[in-house]
């Protein structure tokens, strides 16, 4: 519920500090204080196949929405991996999606998101706050900030699904959710998070995550659709604002893709898995499903120094 932050000690979000443990070798891994940064072995450099990677994040520090599940835990352990600490940040027991009846991240996902990035010799911050509370997400990005060492990198994640309805036929409370947790939720993300960006502009960039629907309506999902375009014209106008800064902006837009938001259709719907994902297959130009791998290597290259010249941009990534 808006409002509705799960507190501990009197803050306004439940922070839970996970240290990384001594590589294999024994060397120390040092604690960032303040916004020095310290030097760190670096980090093993896999991806999540297990195959090797760039090690492109090195030193730096990623704050990520969703991250709790699917493709923003997918994002999160990408980061990791390739040297970055993270802020992972979802929902949690901090609240509770109720119209329509979503199944969210619980504590234990994000507690075990946070223990594989530790095991790849990373820092991770974990936030238990609600999207829709824009009070929740300052105290997160300031504290992600402070014990992190700052904010090099912004994945906008959250958001949630729904039944299809058609448009005259949609609950306004519904339609109320989706966008207060998929657009607003983002804009609150932003406004949270880019003061902290622009102390590290020369490092700096932010991806939005979309849908391929924003670019190309669905029947059903007017809200949802509603919402994800709403994203495309964010991430251009911070692009707009951020580019005099020397900070990029993007949007990543993928065809449907098999993660527990899947499963929240299918039970949302009353649908077979598989008709769903064949419904998925037959919008793209080349028959087979989206991975989370595929989406989460254009989220890390957007981020990356190697798009250094791309912003404003509305990726697709559905083939």
């Amino acid at each position: 519920m808006p409002g509705s932050v799960r507190r501990r000690r009197g803050t306004v979000c439940q922070l839970r500090r996970i240290q990384p443990e001594p590589d294999r070798a024994g060397a120390r891994v040092s604690e960032r204080r303040g916004s020095a940064r310290l030097e760190r072995p670096p980090a093993r450099q896999l991806d999540n196949d297990g195959r090797i990677v760039a090690d492109r994040f090195s030193g730096r520090v990623a704050f990520v929405t969703g991250a709790g599940r699917g493709q923003g835990r997918s994002h999160a352990l990408r980061l990791a991996r390739e040297g970055a600490d993270v802020a992972l940040v979802d929902l949690g027991g901090a609240g509770a999606i109720d119209h329509p009846p979503y199944p969210t991240a619980t504590s234990t996902d994000l507690d075990s998101v946070a223990a594989e990035v530790r095991a790849v010799g990373r820092s991770a911050e974990v936030f238990e706050v609600d999207v829709r509370d824009p009070v929740g997400l300052q105290a997160a990005a300031d504290a992600a900030a402070e014990r992190l060492g700052g904010i090099d990198h912004l994945v906008v994640n959250a958001g949630i699904t729904d039944g299809f309805h058609n448009t005259w036929e949609l609950p306004v409370e519904n339609w109320r959710t989706m966008i207060d947790v998929t657009l607003s939720g983002a804009f609150y993300t932003c406004r949270a998070v880019v003061p902290h960006l622009l102390q590290r502009a020369e490092t700096a960039s932010v991806v939005l995550i979309g849908s391929g629907v924003a670019i190309k309506a669905v029947p059903g999902l007017s809200h949802y659709v509603a919402a994800k375009a709403g994203l495309v014209g964010l991430a251009e106008a911070l692009a707009a604002e951020l580019g005099p800064y020397g900070i990029r902006c993007n949007s990543v837009h993928p065809a449907g893709v098999d993660t527990d938001m899947t499963t929240a259709m299918v039970e949302l719907n009353g649908i077979p898995r598989e008709d769903l994902l064949r419904g998925f297959r037959e919008r793209q130009l080349i028959a087979r499903n989206v991975e989370i791998d595929d989406i989460t290597a254009a989220v890390t290259w957007l981020l990356s120094d190697e798009a250094r010249r791309v912003t404003g941009l509305a990726m697709t990534v559905d083939a």
